[in-house]
């Protein structure tokens, strides 16, 4: 049975303060995220991407980072957050819907260090700015072997839609990512859903949608990057 739940958007919130996406619902998220502070499995309430200046650089992106999430007003222990010198501002939204779920994916890109996974490339310990960034907002109930489904789901995408543009890497290699990537999933956990998502590959309605509007939100994201990128040549 389908749970009688409003399809406008009203169980997942977004707003735009000081170059920060903010993400959030009406309680705490189950997340799986990539994100430098509130990274791993937990429970967050707000979800964020944070605006970083080209060339950051920091002895301590950590602490830069819970100075942010502070600055907001927001809990550091209630939130995962991911950076990105990509315009936050230019975020695109995808949303889907299916039997037992919504989905809210929000996508900022850049591509300048793209690369192709699995050659051999100069390496670095630390931390920079994430470049590909994917927020990805489920309201349902899924299993946390689902939830590392859905960073595998959202990455063939991200790969896939490289793949489609022609993205090459600086060698001129087809590129599957950048070399900073970040994602977030959250899941709702909402009770009021009868079924429970084992699983979310792409052959699962959940997984096919996922997939769908991230391939489709990175598509329109990189071709509005093109086209600014192209004004300012002109």
């Amino acid at each position: 049975m389908k749970r009688a739940r409003a399809t406008g958007g009203e169980w997942i919130h977004r707003q735009m303060c000081d170059g920060a996406l903010i993400v959030s619902g009406s309680g705490e998220f189950e997340t799986l995220s990539s994100g430098l502070i509130g990274g791993g499995l937990g429970r967050k309430r707000y979800l964020l991407n944070l605006q970083v200046p080209h060339g950051y650089a920091s002895d301590d992106p950590i602490l830069d980072m819970e100075q942010r999430v502070h600055d907001l007003g927001l809990p550091v222990e209630g939130t995962t957050a991911m950076m990105t010198a990509a315009e936050v501002g230019e975020v695109v939204e995808g949303d889907r819907s299916g039997e037992q779920f919504q989905l809210r994916v929000y996508v900022t890109a850049g591509v300048g260090n793209a690369a192709r996974a699995g050659r051999k490339r100069r390496t670095y310990p630390g931390y920079v700015a994430g470049t590909i960034n994917i927020i990805a907002a489920i309201d349902g109930r899924l299993t946390h072997a689902a939830l590392v489904n859905c960073l595998i789901t959202i990455t063939e995408a991200k790969a896939a839609a490289l793949q489609d543009l022609g993205v090459l890497d600086a060698e001129g290699q087809v590129a599957t990512g950048t070399t900073t990537d970040t994602v977030i999933v959250a899941a709702t956990q909402h009770p009021e859903y009868s079924g429970v998502h084992q699983y979310a590959g792409v052959a699962t309605e959940l997984g096919n949608a996922l997939a769908d509007a991230v391939y489709q939100s990175l598509t329109a994201s990189l071709a509005h990057l093109k086209k600014r990128t192209e004004s300012y040549e002109c």
